[in-house]
């Protein structure tokens, strides 16, 4: 994918999901000044980027000024299109009412985990935090030898003279998107996910769920509590999920039939949890304009 000039944070199967039959979604804007008129629109229009993904080059060459152009959008495409089948795969089952026993439902439950996590840390204030410490990275890196007089050659043969700082700011990508080490964030957004109970929700004929470009709430039940007690996000109109603090030794999957009241109530909490998110998203413009006046 090394032409993809508009790059997602938030994946298009997902948000395909939240689509009209006319594959369009009901969506409303919030900048500065406030939230817009809701528009509609393709999925293809929002939660994205221009060049999200590349790291420019401090020294403007070749590559329309970027290093490794497309290598880190490729990467998250090919994990995308590994975790679409999962994805409808367990809302069809959340359809019939009734989820796999054994390996397969904690397989797709881990699957689900693995989404959740990559959506926090591809978020574009995320990853802004990420790319503000390939600076003072660098210049330690560079200060205690860790490159080596042949490490420094291989880049000048590579075209990377004078790139020290846009290789490191990389390599943070690389390391805070697709690692998996004990400390990397990925790693400890699972760990956290996978420790929790997993209660999937069904919202009743009439009401839907909304999503938005930061889907992922999470709630504390003490400021100074280091991991929140549960963490909340809408799967389509009609199904959600939230991850809570496990309550028994064994963890629990289970899934409840909601009131409308409750679904109001979730939908609520995505849109005033937090100042993250950009766009507010539903299938229905309906109700997203209802719960806005609201």
């Amino acid at each position: 994918m090394p032409g993809v000039k508009n790059q997602h944070y938030v994946p298009r199967f997902y948000l395909r999901s939240f689509t009209d039959d006319s594959g369009y979604l009901s969506v409303v804007r919030r900048d500065a000044g406030g939230l817009k008129p809701v528009f509609r629109t393709k999925p293809e229009n929002v939660c994205a980027e221009n060049y999200l993904y590349e790291v420019r080059r401090r020294e403007s060459q070749g590559d329309d000024g970027f290093i490794e152009k497309g290598v880190i959008e490729d990467a998250l495409g090919k994990i995308e299109n590994n975790l679409a089948p999962s994805y409808r795969s367990l809302l069809s089952f959340l359809d019939s009412g009734k989820l796999p026993k054994g390996e397969e439902c904690v397989a797709l439950i881990s699957r689900l985990a693995f989404l959740l996590a990559s959506l926090i840390a591809r978020h574009p204030k995320w990853l802004s935090k990420v790319r503000g410490n390939a600076g003072a990275h660098s210049v330690e890196l560079l200060s205690s030898a860790f490159f080596s007089d042949k490490d420094i050659s291989q880049m000048d043969l590579a075209g990377y003279r004078n790139e020290f700082e846009a290789i490191v700011e990389l390599a943070c990508l690389d390391t805070a998107l697709f690692r998996f080490d004990k400390g990397a964030p990925m790693y400890d957004l699972l760990v956290l996910l996978l420790d929790m109970d997993c209660l999937f929700y069904i919202a009743p004929e009439g009401s839907e769920f909304i999503t938005s470009s930061l889907p992922v709430h999470a709630e504390w039940k003490d400021e100074s509590d280091e991991n929140p007690c549960g963490i909340y996000f809408p799967l389509n109109p009609r199904h959600a999920v939230v991850f809570r603090q496990r309550l028994e030794e064994d963890r629990c999957v289970s899934i409840t039939r909601l009131a409308a009241v409750e679904v109001d109530s979730f939908n609520r909490t995505l849109m005033n949890g937090d100042g993250l998110w950009e766009f507010l998203i539903a299938r229905a413009r309906s109700k997203l304009e209802r719960l806005i006046e609201e």
